[in-house]
């Protein structure tokens, strides 16, 4: 009986140091705040549009919508190059990809989704495109003929 006595009291003290050396461990050595950013690859959200695009002979290209701006916001192509353009919604909003002239183009984005559109390069100077949720916060961009 006395041995069982020694052992439970040598199990018991030994549970009560084991917590009290993990509690101090953890308490002293805190793990970092995880990031506040929604973006699953741990890269940040861009505050601002990306610098124009370059899509002179291209097919195809993908812009990002991301709360009150699309990124880039700018294509350079050819005088009626077409191109098929994918926006992928980054944001938390929903958003519009519209274009009012010439072409009427008009999709709505949910967030995390995608569409694709055909669009027409004018033969000059530029067209606008807009999200009509958000145009007055400028979410605007253009299909620039350079």
């Amino acid at each position: 009986m006395r041995n069982r006595t020694v052992l439970v009291a040598t199990l018991l003290a030994l549970s009560v140091l084991a917590t009290a050396c993990t509690s101090a461990t953890s308490s002293s050595a805190a793990a970092p705040p995880a990031s506040s950013s929604p973006s699953a690859t741990g890269s940040p959200v861009p505050t601002s549009p990306a610098p124009a695009a370059d899509v002179s002979g291209k097919a195809s290209f993908t812009i990002d919508a991301y709360d009150d701006f699309f990124s880039p916001n700018v294509l350079m192509g050819s005088a009626n190059q077409k191109l098929s353009l994918t926006i992928d919604n980054k944001g938390a909003a929903v958003h519009t990809f519209t274009i009012t002239s010439g072409e009427n183009v008009d999709v709505t984005l949910m967030p995390g989704t995608s569409q694709t559109v055909d669009v027409t390069f004018p033969k000059s100077g530029s067209t606008q495109f807009m999200c009509r949720f958000h145009e007055s916060m400028g979410m605007v961009g253009q299909l620039q003929v350079q």
